[in-house]
């Protein structure tokens, strides 16, 4: 009985298939997915390696049908994306992202630079020294120098004895405490409720974002970087600070800031709003948070 002839090409093909699909897999199964898409890219990155899978169960079919021709340049397809994965490479800088910056209206579905056009928002004054809620009292002032400590950062508080369904809200004491995995939905819910917690003291950390085009001089901005889609569109992101030593902040550096929530006004594209924004209180260094924010 004659031997069935080997298909270099299909083997290839097939090795190509099981190579993408099982990085695909390796990739959620790790969470390493997350450098490089956002959370809801999972069901898609499994049906990718679905797809790959159907592909190598028809592949099998044809590994012993003769083929005079061998075409090979096809596999590259899925070969080069899977090297540039498996090849060594560093988190992505701050460094390397535009000088834009987005708010929390990204998160509360909003357009423009901040969150309520002025003419719509119903609450208090929206200047710091209008309300003894906006700012600290008058025998606090700001740290002259930047603490060596780093305050510990409570990740579950209760309120009035039961968990609440916002981590880190203390409404007894009129304190925000935002976790590094809550970064995103705490910058929605006050971007969204601002009036809500104008006069709340807040704590969150972020590296410092300075621009002169977009910032004044006593301004900077606690970021994170914000992931909307892929790493393709990361963007530093977060609420205005307020701070007279903004100039003694090393750019991209990772602070905690303590401050107070006022609703400031704020022009964008022409048009005013109100934009929620922190008076710093007490700011200090802290590590940096490894990985991203995602919209959604």
């Amino acid at each position: 009985m004659r031997a069935r002839a080997f298909n270099p090409q299909v083997f290839l093909e097939l090795f190509c298939y099981c190579l993408f699909g099982g990085l695909m897999l390796y990739l959620v199964k790790s969470g390493k997915y997350l450098s490089y898409v956002t959370p809801r890219m999972k069901p898609y990155l499994y049906f990718t390696a679905a797809v790959m899978l159907i592909w190598v169960c028809v592949s099998l079919f044809r590994l012993f049908r003769p083929q005079h021709i061998v075409r090979s340049s096809h596999c590259f397809v899925l070969a080069l994306p899977v090297l540039l994965l498996l090849l060594p490479h560093s988190s992505l800088n701050t460094s390397d992202f535009s000088s834009n910056y987005i708010g929390g209206n990204t998160f509360a579905g909003k357009s423009g630079g901040a969150a309520v056009p002025a003419e719509e928002y119903d609450g208090s004054a929206t200047d710091p020294a209008d309300s003894q809620n906006d700012v600290p009292p008058a025998d606090t002032e700001p740290s002259d120098s930047i603490d060596s400590t780093v305050p510990d950062i409570q990740t579950d508080v209760t309120d009035q004895g039961t968990l609440t369904y916002l981590p880190g809200l203390d409404t007894a004491n009129k304190k925000i405490t935002v976790s590094d995995d809550s970064f995103g939905m705490w910058l929605s819910e006050i971007y969204m409720n601002m009036e809500k917690y104008e006069g709340y003291t807040i704590v969150m950390t972020g590296f410092v974002f300075k621009d002169p085009e977009l910032l004044e001089e006593d301004e900077f901005v606690p970021a994170r970087l914000i992931m909307s889609c892929c790493v393709a569109d990361l963007t530093p992101g977060g609420m205005i600070c307020k701070y007279d030593k903004v100039s003694q902040l090393e750019n991209d550096s990772w602070v905690t800031v303590e401050g107070t929530l006022f609703i400031a006004e704020y022009e964008y594209e022409g048009q005013k709003y109100n934009d929620p924004q922190i008076q710093a209180v007490k700011i200090t260094p802290a590590e940096e948070v490894e990985g991203y924010v995602y919209s959604y």
